[in-house]
């Protein structure tokens, strides 16, 4: 018997090549609620968000893959005028504003019906997710509709809230939805129609509690005294809390049955590897190219998880991993001569494993790494041990996701062998890197040029290329960190932030924060 979601699937994937914004979206019209309850409406929910996340036409990693510096342009296309300039306008990725409001809105709806019609799972999984996506839109936008936003036609033009003020919210939302999961007893269960846990409710309250730890931790250099004391007393109790609950084991990831089908292939394998059938790349495999920055990190410390992520390229007719300049001009600076070619994904490798690979939501190795800043910085209780043990579980997770075989499930680091593709390379790059700051933890002093924030962010920013580049862009503009030498990038006034769209412009102009631009900081970022 097929699966819910794959039943769903075949029911509502009808989009093509280029349809995978409206990936299994079901709400097309967010001022008119729709009469399906909400076990019919999560997958819907659950894989529009990853599309939005990670692959479609308009989403988060892409922008923030360019805008951290783990993506440039290639020789072979014009255009990335905005990408490459920092020229921001206010038609720049408008849609992920619009679209991640009406994912919102059908989680919204998941949230309300749940409640209201004995659907208690379904109604928390939706309030954590509320979370997540207003997450995505305060970071890169900063104050936004919240309070009164969701309203449909009852209210069109929602006032703007402070971006600090929703985020002490996010933290009670998480909160309570973990009561709300502990007090459903009784109801409709989850089933498959959960695309990330399977109906384990467990897992989505360890999911809730990483997720308030990477929300603690972005707010938590500020120069506000009272939001540093906030900040260290909720760290205080979600430690306390994670001891119970616990915290994420695996790689967080949407799979709702992505499959090598025309309109059901995992989006961002749809837009950069084949489409169906097809036996040359898409036009987009060609457009992009990583940063020469990051090639080099990779090289310099003789880190393997390179040849799962790129093709080799050529220099001067010589087989090499070539990268070009974050921000660069056009044509870009490395092409000095025909023979030069830049390094493009690896076809079969981690970023285009298959179409049919999952869409990751959250990775293990970044949770890792949040809590070996937390412990390295006296946010949680631990001390140097647990950093310790914490950064090199983010490597070793990293090394799992880079190297896991396509349709095989996330691992956990406890039911990893020797045997578990990832664990030798790992093994081998740690011990190729005994006296090296940058990936032997005891080797990093606590202050410094080489503090060890510097070193974790490091660790987690090549853990992040390309499949979680939007958790890296925040922590670049929370710590400054890494810091790309300027010799390696054309602009030197970075932006930071997205513009409000001209949509939101056009339908409520009174309400929109006014002279914003792409250098105004989100209040979190204040390091650099």
């Amino acid at each position: 018997m097929k699966s819910f979601a794959k039943l769903l699937l075949a029911a509502v994937l009808t989009t093509g090549a280029t349809g995978c914004e409206s990936f299994l979206d079901i709400n097309d019209n967010p001022n008119q609620a729709i009469s399906v309850t909400p076990d019919a409406m999560l997958a819907s929910a659950l894989a529009t968000t990853a599309a939005n996340y990670h692959g479609g036409p308009t989403n988060y990693n892409t922008y923030s893959s360019f805008a951290v510096g783990h993506w440039t342009k290639s020789g072979t296309v014009s255009g990335f005028n905005e990408e490459q300039t920092y020229n921001y306008t206010n038609i720049y990725y408008q849609g992920l504003f619009s679209n991640t409001y009406d994912n919102l809105t059908d989680y919204n709806i998941i949230q309300e019906n749940g409640t209201a019609q004995g659907f208690p799972n379904h109604a928390a999984i939706a309030r954590i997710m509320k979370v997540y996506n207003f997450l995505l839109l305060v970071d890169q936008y900063g104050d936004i509709p919240y309070s009164q936003a969701l309203q449909g036609a009852a209210n069109t033009t929602p006032t703007y809230d402070k971006a600090a003020d929703i985020y002490k919210d996010f933290v009670v939302q998480l909160k309570g939805a973990l009561t709300d999961i502990d007090a459903a007893t009784a109801g409709r269960k989850v089933g498959a129609e959960d695309i990330v846990f399977q109906g384990n409710m467990t897992k989505w309250k360890q999911f809730a509690n990483s997720l308030r730890l990477r929300i603690l931790l972005r707010e938590s250099q500020t120069n506000d005294a009272a939001l540093n004391t906030y900040v260290a007393t909720e760290m205080a109790t979600l430690q306390a809390s994670a001891g119970t609950t616990g915290f994420i084991t695996a790689d967080v990831v949407a799979q709702p049955g992505y499959a090598s089908n025309s309109g059901q292939q995992n989006p961002f394998y749809n837009r950069y590897g084949f489409a169906v059938g097809a036996i040359n790349a898409t036009n987009e495999y060609s457009f992009v190219i990583p940063t020469q920055y990051v090639i080099d990190q990779y090289e310099s410390n003789k880190d393997p998880r390179i040849t799962e992520l790129y093709r080799v390229g050529k220099r001067e007719n010589n087989p090499a991993y070539v990268g070009g300049i974050l921000g660069q001009p056009s044509p870009p600076t490395f092409v000095s001569t025909n023979s030069t070619v830049g390094s493009r994904f690896l076809q079969g490798g981690t970023f285009l494993r298959g179409g049919n690979a999952p869409t990751v939501l959250m990775l293990l190795a970044e949770h890792h790494f949040s809590k070996a800043e937390a412990h390295s910085r006296g946010l949680f209780t631990g001390g140097a041990t647990s950093a310790e043990a914490d950064f090199n579980d983010g490597i070793k997770a990293s090394f799992l996701f880079t190297y896991r075989a396509a349709g095989t499930a996330p691992t956990t680091l406890a039911a990893a062998s020797a045997a578990t593709p990832g664990i030798s390379q790992y093994n081998t790059y740690i011990s190729t890197n005994l006296t090296n700051p940058l990936v032997n933890y005891k080797l990093a002093p606590i202050n410094g040029t080489l503090g060890r924030q510097q070193v974790i962010i490091y660790q987690k920013y090549l853990a992040e290329n390309t499949v979680a580049s939007t958790e890296a862009w925040d922590d670049y503009r929370r710590t400054g960190l890494p810091n790309i030498p300027l010799s390696l990038r054309v602009a030197t006034k970075r932006a930071v932030r997205l513009i409000y769209p001209q949509s939101e412009i056009s339908t409520n102009q009174a309400n929109v924060p006014k002279d914003t631009d792409q250098f105004m900081k989100i209040f979190w970022d204040v390091v650099d």
